[in-house]
């Protein structure tokens, strides 16, 4: 803890830190102490931070939305010129989250909209809960449906013709037999997954 050892305690729902090396408790998280664990997470200078505030539940952000349990909180947020941002816990001092822009960017363009991971949503864990359901159910009723017509349209007995006279089980050329094919085998794991 800022370049000493450290032991972190939790005793039921209260967590403590203790310098291992003398033994002294770390009191209070103020903004300073805050700053400086911050900066030290980085390596940056605590003076380029920008102090954001300190965030409180239920007010929660992209990056704090369902993360640190409510015993951590309320969290400080420091940013700096380059865009990493850092969440320290007002209780242990702990760094509870730490992006950088690039992190961002690929959580934007991937794990946010993939599970439907955006703040407004996820504040309401009830509703995001329920639109998670019926939005994987609709994806579950489509893949079957897909699955139904490509099986009807298989043939077994390659009773199809390709542009040249040869048998073929599948009635399509280019792009839509290639769909045809991924269509059923990705339909079959899409379903069977779990």
């Amino acid at each position: 803890f800022l370049g000493r050892p450290a032991y972190v305690f939790t005793i039921e729902d209260e967590r403590g830190v203790v310098y291992a090396d003398d033994g002294a408790v770390v009191g209070a998280v103020d903004e300073p102490l805050a700053r400086a664990v911050a900066a030290d997470w980085v390596g940056q200078s605590a003076s380029a931070a920008v102090f954001d505030g300190l965030m409180r539940l239920p007010h929660v952000d992209q990056w704090t939305v369902g993360g640190p349990e409510y015993r951590y909180w309320p969290l400080y947020k420091f940013s700096w010129p380059n865009g990493e941002n850092v969440y320290v816990s007002s209780t242990t001092g702990e760094v509870m989250q730490h992006t950088t822009p690039g992190g961002r960017i690929g959580a934007y363009l991937g794990a946010v909209p993939h599970w439907l991971y955006f703040t407004p949503l996820r504040r309401d864990g009830a509703l995001w809960q329920r639109v998670v359901l019926w939005s994987s159910g609709i994806g579950l009723v489509a893949t079957l449906l897909g699955l139904a017509i490509g099986l009807w349209m298989y043939s077994p007995r390659r009773r199809y013709r390709t542009s040249d006279g040869r048998p073929t089980s599948i009635p399509y050329t280019g792009q839509k037999r290639w769909h045809t094919i991924f269509g059923l085998f990705f339909g079959v794991c899409v379903c069977t997954w779990g």
